[in-house]
């Protein structure tokens, strides 16, 4: 038997998606749909990686615009397994060269030596896929269904271990943020952080300076030795101490899935990474502020990845 993953190490969406496998006994169509969703949430994390990673790249003119970079947003629109597949190859592949790519790892994960060839991690999730299509199909009857759930079960441990380095890697929802000014120093930035690892929604706080900073409420990945990479807001956290019970959306980490321009405004689509939360676009979200920089995220990504449906289709 395979060993088991220790979820603990893990980002909040892929160890929770992980947790709900364990929690089913039986191996039929439930089981492999979580199965299926885990595979699905560790693509989308990694995609998300890269999409911002390349953000920050042609922020800083390290890359420019071209037309594989503005095929990313028709994909986002309504993104699927294989969409977020796509973006993890193509973005990866754009980055593979760059001495300041913020995820180095991802090039062997996601390439063999040749950049043309896939590698382990890209492999596993394409082939993951195929099943995926005949199940959604319902070309899978139970006997089958148990076979794969054993073999899809493998597949993620295997991909969840060759991303070991993901550890290395802290994934936070920032807290607060206070400038700390000394004369003749420079200043440093005391954050809390919430540690968002492992698979249950009870985020440790730490308290510690930078010589950095970011906005409060975003989420981020830490580099073990420095650096950071703001995923907001392609994942969105919902602060306890915010929204509550009678919200309507329960707190939770929040990831996009797809968007809508109309005349009326912007419609970002989030799932909950989490069980209890539900599905709901930006323009439910309580307050303005929140809504105003999801929108504004979602709209910059878009035209830095040089679309042009930041600015049409806005008549649908």
């Amino acid at each position: 038997m395979a060993r088991r993953v220790n979820l603990d190490v893990l980002p909040y969406p892929i160890a929770t998606a992980m947790r709900r496998i364990r929690a089913c006994h039986d191996k039929d169509a439930k089981r492999l749909k979580y199965v299926l969703q885990a595979a699905e949430m560790t693509a989308r994390f990694l995609a998300i990686v890269v999409l911002a990673d390349l953000r920050e790249s042609i922020r800083a003119q390290r890359l420019e615009p071209n037309e594989a970079l503005a095929r990313f947003p028709d994909s986002l629109r309504r993104p699927s397994f294989g969409h977020w597949i796509e973006i993890l190859r193509e973005g990866e592949r754009l980055l593979a060269d760059s001495e300041d790519a913020f995820m180095p790892e991802l090039r062997d994960l996601v390439f063999a030596r040749k950049l043309g060839s896939p590698g382990e991690g890209l492999n596993l999730l394409q082939d993951i896929v195929t099943v995926r299509n005949r199940f959604a199909h319902g070309d899978m009857g139970p006997a089958e269904i148990a076979k794969s759930c054993d073999e899809l079960e493998a597949m993620m441990a295997d991909l969840l271990r060759a991303m070991d380095f993901i550890e290395d890697y802290m994934p936070y929802y920032v807290k607060t943020v206070n400038v700390h000014r000394r004369r003749l120093e420079a200043s440093k930035f005391a954050h809390q952080f919430w540690l968002l690892a492992g698979a249950y929604q009870d985020p440790e706080a730490i308290f510690s300076e930078r010589e950095w900073h970011t906005d409060t409420e975003d989420f981020i990945l830490e580099k073990e030795g420095g650096g950071f990479l703001n995923l907001h807001p392609l994942y969105l956290y919902l602060d306890p101490e915010r929204y509550d019970e009678a919200s309507g959306i329960r707190p939770d980490l929040y990831v996009m899935n797809g968007f809508e321009r109309k005349k009326q405004g912007w419609k970002i689509h989030y799932l909950p990474c989490g069980t209890s939360g539900r599905e709901f676009n930006s323009q439910e979200l309580e307050y303005a502020s929140e809504r105003e920089m999801a929108e504004r995220g979602i709209e910059e990504l878009l035209q830095l990845l040089g679309s042009a449906t930041a600015e049409a289709q806005t008549a649908d």
